[in-house]
């Protein structure tokens, strides 16, 4: 009986193995398929070891998880970890592939979805971004930067429906969002809604009113509707905001701690500092790169502009003289140093460092300008009028050059070039209240009689005292003069005794000593004469 039921055994047996045999090899031509999908490593140089370093280990990780027998989540999740260091670093179709990969084997991590939306929104591939990104919400519904992506993404596809749907969802989840307020401001531009837009725009700036973009969009807003006045207002308050900057998004930003390439790394500290964000700009980006290569003189000399911003004027010169160590032609470095000495007060020696930059950039406005500030400040006012000229031949709307030539020709005798000058640059920005100070002041103090007029140097010493100027005891000053030219003496008293409180109250006894001149004058009847 045993011997005839053997061959049953056997046979089962043999069939387990067989099959594991087909399933051994199917996973070993799954494993082989998967290799092949594998991006390969790239070839970088010596400046990018560690960024090399890096990528390979990731690299080596995932494919010894393909020689083992693997879980489908840890494979789609070490995938999207190569991703994402190939996408910090700009090797957007290596990360695509890692990416088809997670989303394949980790389909249930919105991460995957999302980060390759992102690749896809850099390129302009609008639909594929919107499939992306609608799978990044099924699995995460509350991802706000999600949301806000897809209803600009659906704006820029033309489906307003939908863009105003998600804006909407945007606002229900960050209240007051000025990204969103102005996506329905512009869906209600493009509608004829203007109420409804300037409402949502006033919101807008009223949640971040360093936002200048919405306060563009106001100016077109105001244009449109003839209120040119308030149009010149909101691109003047446009000009005063820092650059544009996305919304914040966790899932992308992260991505920046993994940016090992130097050079990268210097254009997101430039970004970080065009939106006034000195620290990340110094510990996250200039640092790092420095750490990667210390003898960079681009790293060297983004860290030394950088505390130069910061106002740590010694830690900026440490990277600006090694700066120039490594590089003896960097202008740039040059000009830093000069703009630190000029403003510790050493000018010769800023004369000599803008002199230098010059030599290495001879068509550098900037440094023309602040060259002739520091003949200026020397008084050396020829020289300072040739050198505001120079940088006005290059950029003729240099507003700062513009400015500081008319104080050269005040300073040196000449004020009706200075009042040419100073009308000059209030054609081009009517709102700048150190000129029109300075035109009030000549109107109504110059000696010379046929210059001087009361009633414009009170429009002009009026208008500088507008905001914050209603501060300052200089410009009050010069509006109780204007007062005074006009023969309005109890007014131009009264100016003048609330411009010596604030003289005293900042500490200057020497100004309060001046103004109080000034108003026994007033309170006699006599206007002053410079």
């Amino acid at each position: 009986m045993i011997r005839r039921l053997w061959p049953v055994p056997a046979f089962i047996i043999l069939t387990l193995l067989a099959i594991l045999g087909i399933i051994s090899i199917l996973t070993q031509a799954q494993r082989n398929v998967l290799l092949i999908r594998l991006p390969d490593v790239p070839r970088l140089g010596s400046s990018r070891t560690v960024l090399k370093q890096k990528i390979d280990a990731r690299d080596a990780v995932l494919r010894q998880c393909l020689t083992h027998p693997f879980v489908q989540g840890k494979l789609g999740h070490l995938a999207g970890e190569l991703g994402k260091i190939y996408q910090a670093n700009q090797f957007y179709d290596r990360a695509l592939r890692c990416y088809r990969l997670a989303m394949e084997y980790d389909n249930t991590s919105p991460l995957w979805f999302y980060l390759s939306a992102s690749i896809h929104q850099q390129r302009g591939h609008t639909e594929a971004m919107i499939g992306f990104l609608r799978r990044t919400l099924d699995l995460s519904i509350n991802y706000a930067p999600a949301v806000l992506k897809l209803a600009d993404s659906y704006f820029k596809a033309d489906q307003m429906e939908q863009a105003t749907r998600y804006y909407e969802r945007r606002l229900e989840l960050v209240p007051r969002d000025p990204y969103a307020l102005m996506g329905l401001a512009r869906i209600a531009m493009d509608s004829g809604q203007w109420d409804i837009a300037e409402n949502h725009l006033k919101g807008a700036i009223s949640s971040d009113p360093q936002f200048g973009d919405a306060h563009r969009l106001m100016a077109e807003l105001y244009e449109h509707r003839h209120r040119i006045d308030e149009m010149k207002r909101s691109l003047e308050r446009a000009g005063q905001c820092p650059r544009f900057h996305p919304a914040p998004d966790p899932w992308v930003d992260d991505l920046q701690d993994l940016c090992y390439d130097p050079a990268q790394l210097l254009v997101l500290g430039s970004m970080a500092l065009s939106r006034l964000d000195i620290h990340t700009a110094i510990e996250k980006h200039f640092g790092r790169a420095l750490k990667i290569d210390p003898e960079s003189p681009a790293a060297n000399l983004a860290m030394g502009k950088a505390w130069f911003m910061a106002g740590e004027w010694s830690h900026a010169r440490q990277y600006l003289v090694r700066a120039i160590e490594l590089d003896p032609t960097s202008d740039q470095a040059y000009f830093h140093l000069g703009l630190i000495s000029r403003k510790n007060g050493n000018l010769p020696e800023a004369e000599r460092l803008f002199l230098k930059a010059l030599q290495f950039q001879p068509d550098n406005a900037n440094v023309h300008n602040n060259l002739g500030v520091a003949y200026l400040e020397q008084g050396a006012y020829p020289s300072a009028i040739q050198s505001f000229q120079r940088a006005l031949h290059i950029y003729p709307e240099h507003l700062e050059a513009l400015y500081n030539l008319g104080m050269a020709f005040w300073a040196s005798g000449n004020s009706r070039a200075a009042v040419k000058q100073y009308q000059g640059v209030l054609d081009i920005k009517p709102t700048w209240h150190v000129p029109a100070n300075s035109l009030a002041w000549i109107l109504a103090t110059d000696r010379d009689e046929t210059l001087r007029n009361g009633e414009e140097a009170v429009r002009w010493a009026s208008l500088a005292c507008e905001g914050d100027g209603k501060n300052k005891p200089d410009f009050l000053d010069t509006l109780g003069a204007a007062f005074a030219r006009a023969g309005h003496f109890k007014e131009a008293e009264l100016t003048a005794v609330e411009a010596i409180a604030l003289s005293r109250k900042a500490g200057d006894e020497e100004l309060a000593q001046e103004i109080e001149r000034r108003r026994i004058l007033y309170k006699s009847g006599r206007a002053f004469v410079e």
